[in-house]
């Protein structure tokens, strides 16, 4: 009957002894000097899985396990002068004035419907009627509205255009 050695991948020396360890892995026996600690990524640094496994077992640390490591934020700027896009993207041709309520409708008429030139013409910026009952229910016939020869009428228009009924 033949005789299995029991060292399996590990070497005996009667002269320099090394104690005999089993891979956690594969079950083979080696010596235990042969066998390495498992590591694996976990967050920004490696870790040991605490698994003895010989050369053949042993496993590169997953990347995908590893954290990304984001860069600071920059320092800011101490008192900062920016560039004033507000006021420079303002539409200097923009109508101001306060909406009021027509007593008679309580419907909402905008307010500061003209603005001025820079000759102080006043101008209004549309040709629109005001609801009834103004004095200006009709489109067109505001006497500030710019006009060739006739102020109460549009540019290019030489007569009225009727709406309708309100």
């Amino acid at each position: 009957m033949a005789y299995a050695s029991q060292a399996g991948r590990a070497k005996t020396s009667s002269k320099s002894p090394q104690a005999h360890a089993i891979c956690d892995r594969c079950a083979f026996r080696y010596n235990h000097v042969d066998l390495n600690w498992q590591y694996d990524w976990a967050g920004a640094s490696l870790i040991n899985r605490r698994i003895l496994v010989c050369k053949r077992c042993c496993d590169t640390p997953q990347e995908q396990l590893r954290a990304i490591v984001i860069a600071a934020d920059p320092v800011p700027v101490v008192n900062p002068r920016t560039e004033p896009f507000l006021q420079n993207s303002t539409d200097y041709r923009q109508i101001s004035g306060f909406n009021t309520v027509n007593s008679a409708t309580g419907i909402p008429v905008p307010g500061g419907d003209t603005r001025t030139t820079e000759n102080d013409d006043p101008r209004v910026t549309q040709s629109t009627g005001a609801p009834a009952p103004s004095l200006n229910e009709e489109p067109g016939t505001d006497p500030n509205a710019p006009g060739d020869n006739d102020p109460g009428l549009p540019r290019g228009f030489d007569e009225v255009p009727e709406t309708g009924p309100l």
